[in-house]
């Protein structure tokens, strides 16, 4: 065993035994190490949220003293093992889809992230208690209010990229990322340089124009806000770029140079599943609550209810059109068994009984 007091010599051996077993036991692609102290990338969260680009994302708006200083998630704090899982899917996953397809998001075509990485962050504190007994500590997934990216880049796994995501020269950005905040002292890791150059691919790529300028977000104009983290309508402003996006957006992160020469890596835990891929327009008109429910069980499409997943499908352009149109013409869905619809009435589109909701409870 540790003792909690030990030599800068066992503190080495101790962070390196950590990462082993992070990576060669728990299937992490990444570890590394960083102190507890504040993120420097702390005062541009202010800024961000002060001008208002988080849109309706209260909740990140919230314990904002906390995501600004990790030894505050964990009083005592020293160190953040950060850790990072791959979902770079093999050549070829996923396989086509039917004519009338929608898009959703890689990191939501598999089983949730969330669950996958803090069951192994568990995994990696009780090591650690193992080791040092007198060791608090406190693991975190990007649903914690931890500044995740800039302490996985102070920690060696990466740099910031240009579209705001943490990018390995190996990995690319298609990782996932977790934290296990610990009081115990351990020798942090060299931060990686920035390797984005004078590149705009992904400023470029952006169908919005959501990335206003190098590693600056504003989610208002972001597809994947405004499919998934949104609650109201979809936003005027983003419609004609929607195309076939359900859930998400990889348009900055498919046209990274870093990304296209990535080596796949996906962890078996997180392997896609293919029906996830192959979803149809019309398939999704005609589902109801109940099979939605079970189909998007146990991954990030969990997040999107009914009603909104409806919503999406209302914003998409025709298939085949490639860009979406604010003009696209509405899909028919069952009718929802609590609004009957006139006798000899046409059956209503989803939009339309939102509308009738809406003005209902007006």
């Amino acid at each position: 065993m540790y003792a909690v007091r030990y030599t800068a010599r066992v503190s080495a051996e101790l962070a390196a035994e950590i990462k082993r077993f992070a990576v060669g036991e728990l299937g992490f692609a990444l570890a590394g190490v960083t102190s507890a102290e504040p993120p420097a990338g702390g005062r541009h969260l202010v800024g961000w949220l002060a001008e208002g680009c988080h849109g309706t994302m209260a909740y990140l708006a919230r314990n904002t003293d906390v995501r600004l200083d990790p030894r505050r998630f964990l009083p005592g704090a020293r160190s953040v093992v950060c850790v990072a899982m791959s979902y770079n899917d093999p050549p070829g996953t996923p396989p086509a889809g039917p004519d009338d397809a929608v898009s959703v998001a890689a990191y939501a075509r598999r089983p949730d992230y969330h669950r996958v990485i803090r069951k192994r962050l568990l995994r990696l504190g009780r090591f650690l208690a193992d080791r040092v007994p007198a060791a608090s500590w406190r693991p975190a997934v990007d649903a914690a209010p931890v500044l995740e990216k800039e302490l996985a880049a102070r920690a060696g796994l990466g740099w910031i990229g240009k579209n705001t995501c943490l990018v390995n020269r190996t990995l690319g950005s298609w990782t996932l990322l977790g934290e296990l905040v610990t009081d115990v002292e351990l020798p942090p890791d060299r931060p990686e340089n920035d390797h984005c150059g004078t590149c705009s691919a992904c400023l470029d790529a952006c169908p919005t124009g959501a990335l206003t300028a190098p590693r600056r977000l504003d989610a208002r104009r972001c597809l994947a806000y405004a499919t998934i983290e949104h609650r109201g309508p979809l936003p005027t402003a983003v419609l004609p770029s929607l195309g076939d996006r359900l859930f998400g957006c990889d348009s900055c992160q498919d046209a990274c140079p870093w990304n296209r020469r990535a080596r796949p890596a996906c962890a078996a835990p997180l392997a896609s599943r293919p029906q996830l891929a192959a979803l149809s327009r019309r398939q999704l008109g005609l589902i109801r609550a109940p099979e939605w429910a079970a189909l998007s069980a146990g991954t990030p499409l969990g997040r999107l209810d009914l009603p909104r997943m409806r919503r999406n499908l209302e914003g998409m352009a025709p298939p085949g059109s490639g860009s979406g149109a604010p003009g696209a013409p509405s899909l028919t869905f069952r009718p929802d068994p609590t609004i009957r619809p006139a006798p000899g009435g046409p059956e209503r589109s989803f939009a339309e009984v939102q509308a009738r909701r809406t003005n209902q409870e007006e």
